[in-house]
């Protein structure tokens, strides 16, 4: 249907489903995000509160702006290490699951937890990740459905059953 030297977004400009597909994990990534960043939120209450009654401190200012400033660190890594391990152990997310995706490898089973680490690295990062799929799009000759850190990892998401 494409030439051999389309990209993933010539294929996407062309292809309803993969349009589709696409917007499901897009959506898949903003719900995951939602979740660990609710829960980031209220683990950085309880321990704001937990040193503040532990001290005799109040909320102060600058310990806000501190704490505000390493939001996205934090939120990075949790949705990593979330990521990750729920795809390890049940082959998606909250999000994906939503949505009806999975993660799986070549053969389709879930994929190995050092290959669930090695695909999910980019999460750390919102322009990491944007990179990692823009990067992959850009590539001709390559699978419209996966990130470039999903092909180091022999993985794919697809639809689930």
């Amino acid at each position: 249907m494409f030439a051999e030297t389309a990209t993933g977004f010539t294929q996407i400009y062309y292809s309803q489903k993969l349009q589709e597909y696409w917007i499901k994990r897009l959506v898949a990534i903003i719900i995951d995000a939602v979740i660990i960043s609710i829960a980031v939120l209220i683990l950085g209450g309880i321990v704001a509160l937990i040193v503040a009654l532990s001290t005799g401190s109040s909320f102060s200012t600058p310990w806000w702006i501190a704490n505000g400033l390493a939001f996205p660190f934090y939120s990075g890594i949790l949705l990593f290490l979330y990521s990750a391990i729920t795809e390890y152990y049940y082959g998606f997310t909250l999000g994906k699951r939503i949505m009806y995706l999975k993660v799986v490898r070549g053969e389709g089973k879930r994929p190995a937890i050092d290959l669930a680490f090695l695909r999910n690295e980019t999460n750390m990062y919102w322009l990491a990740l944007l990179l990692d799929v823009v990067v992959a799009l850009a590539m001709p000759k390559r699978d419209p459905v996966q990130k470039y850190t999903d092909t180091f990892a022999r993985t794919k998401v697809v639809a689930a059953d």
